[in-house]
């Protein structure tokens, strides 16, 4: 009985111990908070071409890092490996269908031998098609979970062995708060990401089974932002001082602090922190009642086909 109580006593210190580590990263200014050394770290990110890839790239650039950029659009890439380049920076440009495993393998081989091991894995590239059920095709399917989840396994299956080697890595999983919340109209979208959440939550228990303690993770469930993806001009929700819609530089450098500080669970807005656990258990017509008052819901026709 004794150990039975020792035991209680040393889980119930553990959750706390741990749970404080990560409020803190929540609630200490940035300026306050341990960061990593960016310096020389290889930093391979997918749909680099554009949007949030395209402003972590130079971000990451701006402190140092080494990039590899991987997108469906070479040229995209391409330019902007030559501004940073330019700018004095290192950076690699790939051309990479992440619907394909056989190029994701391929390039991640090419890029092992000729870079290294990646430091930090950012699993950014997205796609959304915006159809009813009833009007999504097979290949808008297929195209939705290639990018934005079955991509992340393949990824992962390059990057992470020499990680676990070293004991050392980041892995960063670019989900969305579709990836917590259903809605109407996105459903490819949406089941994928929420596929992407439950990919993210395996690989943590697997690296924690590892025991390897120096691999970290990062999931990123923005609300929705201003991309290539999505037009949210003119677009609002009813208490915007809560839930705003989201300017894209803003997402970036709430994206990039996470990373740097080692934060393990990021949302934006941070009110979403609070609605998905309350939600969550709610009846589906409670939710979307919810979901109508704060006016979360959006046009369909914001979406870029």
């Amino acid at each position: 009985m004794l150990d039975l109580i020792l035991e209680i006593l040393c889980l119930f210190f553990n959750v706390i111990q741990w749970s404080l580590i990560s409020l803190s990263k929540y609630i200490l200014p940035y300026s306050m908070l341990p960061k990593k050394d960016l310096h020389k770290q290889k930093v391979l990110i997918t749909g680099a071409g554009s949007g949030l890839g395209k402003l972590l790239t130079r971000k990451f650039a701006d402190r140092g890092a080494v990039l590899i950029l991987w997108d469906v659009n070479l040229k995209s890439v391409d330019e902007l490996k030559d501004e940073i380049r330019g700018n004095g920076g290192e950076a690699h440009s790939y051309e990479v269908n992440l619907c394909d495993p056989r190029r994701i393998a391929e390039v991640g081989q090419q890029v092992l031998r000729d870079i290294g091991k990646v430091d930090i894995l950012i699993n950014n590239a997205g796609v959304a098609t915006a159809k009813m059920i009833m009007d999504t095709t097979e290949r808008d399917i297929d195209v939705s979970f290639g990018v934005n989840v079955k991509s992340h396994f393949f990824t992962v299956q390059q990057f992470l062995p020499p990680m676990l080697e070293e004991n050392h890595g980041h892995i960063v999983t670019i989900a969305s708060a579709a990836g917590k919340m259903g809605s109407a109209g996105l459903a490819d979208y949406t089941s994928s990401k929420h596929a992407a959440v439950g990919f993210h939550d395996s690989l943590v228990a697997e690296v924690m089974a590892s025991g390897k303690d120096g691999i970290k993770t990062t999931l990123v469930c923005p609300y929705y932002v201003h991309t290539s993806m999505f037009d949210a001009t003119g677009a609002t929700t009813r208490f915007p001082s809560i839930f705003p819609i989201l300017d894209t530089d803003y997402v970036v450098q709430k994206i990039f602090e996470a990373i740097e500080t080692e934060q393990e669970y990021l949302v934006t807005p941070s009110g979403l922190y609070f609605v998905f656990p309350g939600v969550q258990i709610l009846p589906y017509k409670a939710q979307k009642a919810i979901g109508e008052f704060f006016g979360l819901i959006q046009s369909l026709d914001r979406f870029h086909k």
